[in-house]
């Protein structure tokens, strides 16, 4: 009799790991806890070599279910803050929507993210938007963790 009781917990859980797997989700992760010494590595050398004249957004391709998104000073200008980030799929391509918002508290204050996106399958096309308009990546490392 347990058995039978246990079989469906057991066909729901499986179930909702599997549902769970085909998704496109993203989420931030604070850059000085990133878990990979490779995220880690790319990080310190975007930190070393930018010069101030780049738009602030990198991508680090780490293989075809995993990239990561990082977003340096660079990328606000003065008086802002980051805002939504939103990653949205169409067809053949993936869509990354960045925005900023108007901060007045501490223009000083050093500010970056880093985004862990886990995509289902690659896309042809990786587009930015910066506050709706399509911008460019400053730079794309092909690497795996």
């Amino acid at each position: 009799m347990r058995k039978l009781v246990l079989l469906p917990f057991i066909l729901v859980l499986l179930i909702g790991c599997k549902v769970n797997d085909d998704k496109l989700t993203f989420s931030e992760i604070n850059p000085e806890k990133a878990s990979s010494s490779k995220v880690n590595e790319f990080i310190t050398n975007i930190e070393i070599n930018e010069d101030g004249t780049g738009n602030g957004i990198y991508v680090m391709n780490a293989g075809k279910e995993k990239l990561y998104l990082y977003l340096s000073q660079e990328f606000l200008e003065k008086g802002n803050s980051f805002g939504p980030f939103d990653v949205i799929e169409e067809e053949n391509s993936l869509n990354i929507y960045l925005n900023t918002i108007p901060d007045k508290k501490d223009e000083s204050k050093m500010e970056r993210k880093l985004y862990e996106v886990n995509r289902k399958q690659e896309y042809e096309f990786l587009r930015v938007y910066k506050n709706g308009e399509e911008t460019y990546i400053q730079m794309v490392l092909v690497g795996g963790e």
